[in-house]
């Protein structure tokens, strides 16, 4: 099955007879919503049928991002209207690719668990390695509990005075 005339002029940078209107359904529909005049939108909703071209508008909507901001808002305020589009909230959340959010999660995480283990194989109070770190210990304890984000110069330092520490043998004060 090939596509018709007028929804081939929107796919402009492809070979309209290579597109095959059902394989290739999502990238149609969001042609015709990106570029689309009202008539070419009407025959999308007509030839996919409503479920199928909300499911393409929700998946960009709440995932890949790829229609403009107004497209998706547009469509967004049909379907969504109480879930503006993340962009419109946050502005800068704009040149947020979806996977940083995972990718942020990932590496906070990681740099908690080393600035920990920099903490612990000191053998130090958190207060007494936040000193030799230049910061507080409720600082410390706020990058630990990860409210706070430490800078990367922070932790190559907690790393560096870890070892540091092991290195040195420090006579262990007595209990009291």
């Amino acid at each position: 099955m090939s596509i018709d005339a007028d929804i081939a002029d929107l796919l402009w940078s492809y070979d309209a007879r290579s597109v095959d209107p059902e394989a290739n359904a999502d990238f149609v529909v969001l042609a015709i919503l990106r570029l689309g005049t009202w008539e070419q939108i009407l025959w999308a909703f007509s030839h996919y049928g409503l479920s199928r071209v909300k499911k393409v508008i929700e998946r960009d909507y709440f995932g890949a991002r790829s229609l403009p901001v107004s497209v998706r808002a547009l469509w967004g305020h049909v379907f969504w209207p109480e879930s503006p589009p993340p962009e419109l909230v946050n502005p800068i959340s704009r040149w947020q690719p979806t996977r940083s959010r995972q990718l942020q999660e990932r590496a906070a995480s990681e740099v908690r668990r080393r600035l920990g283990n920099a903490l612990s194989s000191s053998g130090l109070t958190q207060r007494a390695f936040a000193s030799l770190l230049g910061t507080s210990q409720p600082r410390l304890s706020s990058y630990l509990s990860g409210k706070v984000m430490p800078s990367a110069e922070l932790l190559v330092r907690a790393e560096q005075v870890a070892k540091a520490l092991r290195q040195v043998d420090l006579p262990v004060a007595p209990a009291t």
